[in-house]
Protein backbone atom coordinates (compact mmCIF):
# COMPACT_ATOMS: atom_id res chain seq x y z
CA UNK A 1 0.00 0.00 0.00
CA UNK A 2 0.42 2.57 -1.36
CA UNK A 3 0.00 2.64 -0.77
CA UNK A 4 -2.81 0.63 0.85
CA UNK A 5 -3.22 0.16 -3.04
CA UNK A 6 -3.46 -3.39 -3.20
CA UNK A 7 -4.13 -2.76 -5.86
CA UNK A 8 -2.88 -6.35 -7.90
CA UNK A 9 0.48 -7.69 -12.71
CA UNK A 10 1.50 -9.58 -15.56
CA UNK A 11 -0.83 -9.74 -18.48
CA UNK A 12 -2.08 -11.70 -21.86
CA UNK A 13 -4.25 -10.06 -24.37
CA UNK A 14 -6.26 -12.20 -26.51
CA UNK A 15 -7.30 -10.75 -29.46
CA UNK A 16 -10.43 -12.44 -30.88
CA UNK A 17 -10.23 -14.73 -33.88
CA UNK A 18 -11.77 -17.21 -35.34
CA UNK A 19 -11.37 -19.26 -39.73
CA UNK A 20 -13.41 -20.82 -40.71
CA UNK A 21 -13.82 -22.94 -44.05
CA UNK A 22 -15.95 -24.20 -46.63
CA UNK A 23 -15.27 -27.42 -49.13
CA UNK A 24 -17.16 -28.33 -52.28
CA UNK A 25 -16.99 -31.92 -52.99
CA UNK A 26 -16.65 -32.98 -56.34
CA UNK A 27 -17.35 -37.12 -57.58
CA UNK A 28 -15.41 -37.92 -60.70
CA UNK A 29 -14.62 -41.65 -61.37
CA UNK A 30 -15.74 -42.60 -57.66
CA UNK A 31 -12.67 -40.33 -56.62
CA UNK A 32 -13.61 -38.28 -53.63
CA UNK A 33 -11.36 -34.83 -53.91
CA UNK A 34 -12.30 -31.78 -51.31
CA UNK A 35 -11.50 -28.03 -52.82
CA UNK A 36 -10.04 -25.27 -50.58
CA UNK A 37 -12.32 -22.45 -50.08
CA UNK A 38 -10.61 -18.78 -49.12
CA UNK A 39 -10.80 -18.28 -44.92
CA UNK A 40 -13.92 -16.46 -43.64
CA UNK A 41 -13.98 -14.49 -40.83
CA UNK A 42 -16.58 -15.52 -38.11
CA UNK A 43 -17.91 -12.32 -36.21
CA UNK A 44 -19.32 -12.49 -33.32
CA UNK A 45 -20.09 -10.65 -29.50
CA UNK A 46 -19.33 -14.29 -27.38
CA UNK A 47 -18.67 -17.70 -28.48
CA UNK A 48 -18.92 -20.51 -25.95
CA UNK A 49 -16.80 -24.13 -26.15
CA UNK A 50 -17.82 -26.86 -24.71
CA UNK A 51 -16.74 -30.44 -24.02
CA UNK A 52 -18.07 -33.86 -25.43
CA UNK A 53 -20.92 -33.89 -22.73
CA UNK A 54 -21.69 -30.64 -24.14
CA UNK A 55 -20.69 -28.81 -20.28
CA UNK A 56 -19.24 -24.83 -20.75
CA UNK A 57 -15.82 -25.46 -20.60
CA UNK A 58 -14.85 -21.69 -21.71
CA UNK A 59 -16.19 -18.69 -23.16
CA UNK A 60 -14.75 -16.13 -25.51
CA UNK A 61 -16.67 -12.36 -25.14
CA UNK A 62 -16.49 -9.08 -26.73
CA UNK A 63 -17.86 -7.46 -23.14
CA UNK A 64 -18.94 -9.99 -20.63
CA UNK A 65 -20.56 -9.07 -16.90
CA UNK A 66 -17.49 -7.42 -15.56
CA UNK A 67 -18.12 -5.04 -18.96
CA UNK A 68 -14.24 -7.02 -19.63
CA UNK A 69 -12.96 -8.64 -23.40
CA UNK A 70 -12.35 -11.60 -21.64
CA UNK A 71 -11.38 -15.18 -22.09
CA UNK A 72 -12.58 -17.33 -19.34
CA UNK A 73 -12.11 -21.20 -18.47
CA UNK A 74 -14.61 -23.09 -16.56
CA UNK A 75 -14.41 -26.60 -14.58
CA UNK A 76 -16.41 -29.43 -14.67
CA UNK A 77 -18.70 -28.26 -12.38
CA UNK A 78 -19.38 -25.44 -14.47
CA UNK A 79 -17.01 -23.00 -11.94
CA UNK A 80 -14.75 -20.16 -13.36
CA UNK A 81 -11.50 -21.17 -12.59
CA UNK A 82 -9.59 -18.62 -14.70
CA UNK A 83 -10.16 -15.67 -16.62
CA UNK A 84 -8.01 -13.79 -18.88
CA UNK A 85 -8.76 -10.28 -20.10
CA UNK A 86 -8.80 -6.35 -20.93
CA UNK A 87 -10.87 -4.27 -18.76
CA UNK A 88 -13.00 -1.46 -19.84
CA UNK A 89 -10.03 1.23 -18.92
CA UNK A 90 -8.00 -1.04 -21.22
CA UNK A 91 -5.76 -2.55 -18.67
CA UNK A 92 -4.81 -6.03 -18.48
CA UNK A 93 -5.54 -8.79 -16.14
CA UNK A 94 -5.17 -12.65 -15.89
CA UNK A 95 -6.69 -14.06 -12.25
CA UNK A 96 -7.11 -17.42 -11.33
CA UNK A 97 -9.30 -19.30 -8.80
CA UNK A 98 -10.04 -22.21 -6.82
CA UNK A 99 -13.19 -23.98 -6.87
CA UNK A 100 -15.43 -21.81 -4.50
CA UNK A 101 -14.60 -18.89 -7.12
CA UNK A 102 -12.49 -17.38 -4.77
CA UNK A 103 -9.06 -15.53 -5.96
CA UNK A 104 -5.90 -17.49 -5.41
CA UNK A 105 -4.00 -15.11 -8.13
CA UNK A 106 -4.42 -12.19 -9.89
CA UNK A 107 -1.76 -10.02 -11.73
CA UNK A 108 -2.57 -7.12 -13.30
CA UNK A 109 -1.46 -3.94 -15.08
CA UNK A 110 -2.70 -0.19 -14.76
CA UNK A 111 -0.73 1.97 -16.51
CA UNK A 112 3.35 1.59 -15.81
CA UNK A 113 1.84 0.01 -12.76
CA UNK A 114 2.48 -4.02 -12.46
CA UNK A 115 0.96 -5.94 -9.80
CA UNK A 116 0.86 -9.94 -8.41
CA UNK A 117 -1.57 -10.71 -5.38
CA UNK A 118 -1.01 -14.11 -4.44
CA UNK A 119 -3.80 -16.54 -1.94
CA UNK A 120 -6.99 -15.27 -0.06
CA UNK A 121 -7.34 -11.26 -0.62
CA UNK A 122 -9.77 -11.18 2.07
CA UNK A 123 -7.79 -13.08 4.67
CA UNK A 124 -3.56 -13.14 4.08
CA UNK A 125 -2.30 -12.26 0.73
CA UNK A 126 1.13 -11.74 -0.56
CA UNK A 127 1.78 -8.65 -2.92
CA UNK A 128 4.54 -8.16 -6.26
CA UNK A 129 4.77 -4.89 -7.95
CA UNK A 130 5.96 -1.93 -9.10
CA UNK A 131 4.74 1.36 -8.83
CA UNK A 132 6.15 4.39 -10.09
CA UNK A 133 8.97 2.45 -10.99
CA UNK A 134 9.65 1.55 -7.00
CA UNK A 135 9.50 -2.04 -6.58
CA UNK A 136 8.07 -3.58 -3.74
CA UNK A 137 7.01 -6.74 -1.80
CA UNK A 138 4.02 -6.84 0.89
CA UNK A 139 2.66 -9.11 2.88
CA UNK A 140 -1.55 -8.32 3.70
CA UNK A 141 -3.62 -9.37 6.60
CA UNK A 142 -7.45 -8.51 6.51
CA UNK A 143 -6.25 -5.78 3.75
CA UNK A 144 -3.64 -4.21 5.61
CA UNK A 145 0.15 -4.33 5.00
CA UNK A 146 2.01 -5.94 7.63
CA UNK A 147 4.63 -5.94 6.04
CA UNK A 148 6.33 -4.18 3.27
CA UNK A 149 10.10 -4.33 1.76
CA UNK A 150 10.43 -2.14 -0.95
CA UNK A 151 13.26 -0.12 -2.94
CA UNK A 152 12.68 3.94 -3.76
CA UNK A 153 13.68 5.39 -6.63
CA UNK A 154 16.91 6.23 -6.28
CA UNK A 155 17.42 2.53 -5.07
CA UNK A 156 17.34 2.53 -1.62
CA UNK A 157 16.16 -0.01 0.18
CA UNK A 158 13.42 0.06 3.52
CA UNK A 159 11.57 -2.59 5.38
CA UNK A 160 8.52 -2.07 7.71
CA UNK A 161 6.78 -3.72 10.17
CA UNK A 162 3.24 -2.91 10.73
CA UNK A 163 0.23 -3.96 13.66
CA UNK A 164 -3.45 -5.17 13.55
CA UNK A 165 -4.25 -1.11 12.51
CA UNK A 166 -2.02 -0.57 9.61
CA UNK A 167 0.38 1.58 11.90
CA UNK A 168 3.91 1.19 11.55
CA UNK A 169 5.83 -0.73 14.25
CA UNK A 170 9.50 -0.93 12.87
CA UNK A 171 11.10 0.26 10.40
CA UNK A 172 14.53 -0.09 8.61
CA UNK A 173 15.77 2.05 6.26
CA UNK A 174 19.44 2.70 4.26
CA UNK A 175 19.63 6.14 3.07
CA UNK A 176 21.62 7.32 0.03
CA UNK A 177 24.89 7.18 1.70
CA UNK A 178 24.61 4.28 2.86
CA UNK A 179 23.92 4.50 6.37
CA UNK A 180 21.35 2.61 7.99
CA UNK A 181 18.34 3.34 10.67
CA UNK A 182 16.71 1.11 12.85
CA UNK A 183 13.41 2.69 14.33
CA UNK A 184 11.23 1.11 16.62
CA UNK A 185 7.48 2.41 17.17
CA UNK A 186 4.43 2.10 19.35
CA UNK A 187 0.76 2.85 18.12
CA UNK A 188 2.21 4.92 15.47
CA UNK A 189 4.37 6.67 17.50
CA UNK A 190 8.62 6.47 17.74
CA UNK A 191 9.92 5.18 21.01
CA UNK A 192 13.26 4.69 20.10
CA UNK A 193 15.93 4.83 17.19
CA UNK A 194 19.03 3.42 16.55
CA UNK A 195 21.87 4.12 13.46
CA UNK A 196 24.19 6.26 12.26
CA UNK A 197 24.03 9.55 10.71
CA UNK A 198 27.03 11.80 9.86
CA UNK A 199 29.28 9.24 10.85
CA UNK A 200 28.03 8.61 14.51
CA UNK A 201 26.41 5.99 16.20
CA UNK A 202 23.43 7.16 17.77
CA UNK A 203 20.64 5.92 20.22
CA UNK A 204 17.69 8.04 21.19
CA UNK A 205 15.13 7.11 23.41
CA UNK A 206 11.61 8.87 23.46
CA UNK A 207 8.52 8.70 25.78
CA UNK A 208 4.81 8.91 24.29
CA UNK A 209 5.35 12.21 23.23
CA UNK A 210 8.82 13.43 22.48
CA UNK A 211 12.74 12.27 22.68
CA UNK A 212 14.04 12.32 25.91
CA UNK A 213 17.84 10.52 25.61
CA UNK A 214 20.26 10.55 23.36
CA UNK A 215 23.53 8.78 23.40
CA UNK A 216 25.85 8.97 20.60
CA UNK A 217 29.60 8.04 19.40
CA UNK A 218 31.17 10.24 17.15
CA UNK A 219 33.35 8.79 14.59
CA UNK A 220 36.29 9.68 16.32
CA UNK A 221 35.13 7.68 19.62
CA UNK A 222 34.11 9.90 21.85
CA UNK A 223 31.10 9.29 23.10
CA UNK A 224 27.97 11.49 24.63
CA UNK A 225 24.83 11.67 26.53
CA UNK A 226 22.42 14.13 26.40
CA UNK A 227 18.73 14.50 28.73
CA UNK A 228 15.96 16.49 27.33
CA UNK A 229 13.22 17.48 28.67
CA UNK A 230 9.79 17.28 27.70
CA UNK A 231 10.04 20.57 25.68
CA UNK A 232 12.79 18.89 23.87
CA UNK A 233 15.31 21.11 25.88
CA UNK A 234 18.43 19.37 26.97
CA UNK A 235 18.13 19.81 30.22
CA UNK A 236 21.77 17.80 30.46
CA UNK A 237 24.37 17.00 28.48
CA UNK A 238 27.71 14.52 29.45
CA UNK A 239 30.28 15.02 26.72
CA UNK A 240 32.64 12.06 27.58
CA UNK A 241 36.05 12.52 25.81
CA UNK A 242 37.92 8.96 26.02
CA UNK A 243 41.91 8.80 27.02
CA UNK A 244 44.25 8.46 24.08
Amino acid sequence: MLFHRTLLFAALIFASFLGGMAGQLAVTSSVITVQAQPPQVVTASQVNIVDTQGRLRAVLAGQDERRMTSLSFYDSAGQVRSLIGIDETDNPLVRLLDGSGQSRLTASVQGSDGLVIVGDERNQSGVLGAVGGSPFVSLFEAGRSRARLQLNEIGSPSFGLFDSEGRQSLAMTVDSTGAPLLTLHEQGRVRAAFGVREQTAVLNMADAQQMRLVVGVAEDGNPSISFLSENGEIIQALPLELPR
